[in-house]
C-alpha cells in the first residue's frame, strides 16, 4: 500500500459549533515549543482540518468530537492542571492552505497539530510540524504511509488502516458463504485501489474465486460494467470499493441493473448521505469504525454519539467521530507520561501504546507502524434507509 484516503466528495458537512475552549483562528504571533506553558496560560492544540470542502464529511465528525472532548477535559482540570484550547483553521480542503495554516498555528504556540484525514492532503501541514519537532496526528488517515513510511517520524494516525479493513471485508464475505466475487474498483485514488486489491487477495487466499475486477473513476457511470456482470458468471457477492457520491451512484446502478447479490464496501461508504437515492436498499454491508447510530457494541460509543447529537443537533455523519475523541485522550495520556510537549518525547510515549483502550478501540503503535492495522472494526448493514450494527470483528490475518 502506498498512498492514502483522498476523498473528493461534494457533500455538505455538518456545521461546526463553537464550544468552550474551542475557537477558530486565522493566524497570529507567538512561539511553538516544548516547554510547559506559564501558569495561567492555555495549552494550545492546533488543527488544520476541513470544516468545508471535499474532506469535510470525514474531518468534521472527528474535529467536532475533539471539541467536545476538550470541553470535557477542561471541566476536569485540563491537562496537568492547565486549560486546553483547540485552535482551528478551516483548510477548506485546499491543498495550498495546509502548510501556511500549520505554520500560523505553531506561531500561535500550538504544542500538537491535528491534520486532515488524508495523507496526500495533510502532508504539507504534517511536514511543517515535523520540521518544528511538533507531534502531528491525523484522526482518521487509513493508510500505513502515515508515519515513518511517509517520512513522518513523529506523526501518527488514530485511524484504522486499510489492510485490516480490507481483510475484514473479505473474511466477512467468506464466512457468509459467498464463494464467488466480482470486484468493482474505483481507480481514482489509492485508498480504493488498495482496498479492492487487498480484499481480493485475502478472499482468494480463503478459497474464494475472483470472477473479475472492473475499474471505474469516481463519478463515472458503471452501467457498462453492470451489463458485463449480468452477462457473465453470477457472483455471490460484489465488492464496491468506492466512496461518497460516486460510490453511491455505483451502488444504485448495480441494483438498477438487476444485480441483487450482497454488496460489501469499506469506510468510504459509511454514512447515510447516499441512501436516499436507493429506496429499500438491502443486502448492503459496510466495514467501518464504530457505529454512531446508537446500537454499537460499546456502550461508551453510544453515549458519545448521543452527546454529539445533543451538542450539534444531529448524529455524527460517520464513525470517524470516535477518532477525534480518541486523539485528544491519547494526547493527554502521552503528555502525562512524558511531562513535556517536545515532539520526540511525546512520540516516544505513543510508541509505548499497546492496546490502550480509547473510544475508537484498542490502540497500539510500533516503530514501523504509526497506524492501527489489527483494531476491531464494525460490520454495518443498510436497513430501513439507515445503517445498523451487525457485528464487531477483528481481522484474522492482515496483509501488509
Amino acid at each position: 500500500m502506498r498512498k492514502s484516503f483522498v476523498i473528493p466528495l461534494a457533500v455538505a458537512a455538518a456545521g461546526a459549533l463553537a464550544l468552550t475552549g474551542c475557537v477558530s483562528s486565522t493566524g497570529g504571533g507567538g512561539d511553538s515549543g516544548s516547554d510547559k506553558p506559564a501558569a495561567g496560560e492555555k495549552v494550545i492544540i492546533g488543527a488544520v482540518m476541513a470544516e468545508t470542502g471535499f474532506m469535510s464529511p470525514f474531518d468534521t465528525p472527528a474535529l467536532n468530537a475533539a471539541k467536545i472532548k476538550v470541553d470535557e477535559l477542561n471541566e476536569n482540570g485540563g491537562i496537568d492542571g492547565q486549560e486546553v484550547e483547540l485552535k482551528v483553521i478551516d483548510s477548506g480542503s485546499d491543498f495550498e492552505k495546509y502548510a501556511p495554516a500549520a505554520q500560523s498555528l505553531l506561531d500561535d504556540g500550538a504544542k500538537v497539530l491535528l491534520v486532515t484525514c488524508d495523507y496526500d492532503t495533510a502532508v504539507p501541514a504534517s511536514q511543517v510540524a515535523e520540521q518544528n519537532n511538533v507531534l502531528n496526528i491525523a484522526p482518521c488517515v487509513g493508510d500505513t504511509i502515515y508515519g515513518p513510511a511517509g517520512g513522518l517520524n513523529i506523526g501518527f494516525s488514530m485511524g484504522n488502516a486499510v489492510p485490516g479493513e480490507a481483510s475484514i471485508m473479505a473474511e466477512f464475505a467468506v464466512e457468509k458463504g459467498w464463494k464467488k466475487a466480482v470486484f468493482v474498483k474505483d481507480d481514482s485514488i489509492k485508498y480504493t485501489q488498495n482496498q479492492c486489491e487487498t480484499a481480493a487477495k485475502r478472499f482468494t487466499e480463503l478459497g474464494g474465486t475472483e470472477i473479475a475486477t472492473y475499474t471505474f473513476k469516481q463519478g463515472d457511470s458503471i452501467k457498462e460494467t453492470v451489463s458485463k456482470i449480468t452477462g457473465g458468471e453470477a457472483p455471490d457477492v460484489v465488492f464496491n470499493c468506492s466512496y461518497g457520491e460516486g460510490g453511491g451512484k455505483a451502488a444504485k446502478e448495480i441494483r438498477d441493473g438487476g444485480i441483487t447479490t450482497p454488496v460489501v464496501s469499506g469506510f468510504g461508504m459509511d454514512g447515510t448521505f447516499w441512501l436516499g437515492a436507493i429506496p429499500s436498499l438491502t443486502d448492503y454491508y459496510i466495514v467501518s469504525y464504530p457505529s454512531v447510530w446508537g446500537d454499537d457494541s460499546d456502550a461508551k460509543v453510544n453515549d458519545a454519539s448521543a452527546k454529539y447529537e445533543e451538542v450539534y443537533g444531529e448524529r455524527p455523519q460517520n464513525g470517524s467521530m470516535t477518532t477525534g475523541d480518541a486523539t485528544i485522550e491519547a494526547i493527554k495520556i502521552a503528555y502525562e507520561k512524558a511531562k513535556s510537549w517536545d515532539g520526540d518525547k511525546l512520540a516516544g510515549e505513543f510508541l509505548k501504546f499497546k492496546d490502550v483502550p480509547l473510544l475508537v478501540g484498542p490502540t497500539s503503535f510500533s516503530d514501523e507502524l504509526h497506524v492501527n492495522v489489527e483494531r476491531p472494526m464494525r460490520v454495518l448493514q443498510v436497513k430501513d434507509g439507515g445503517l445498523a450494527w451487525v457485528e464487531t470483528r477483528s481481522p484474522e490475518k492482515v496483509l501488509l
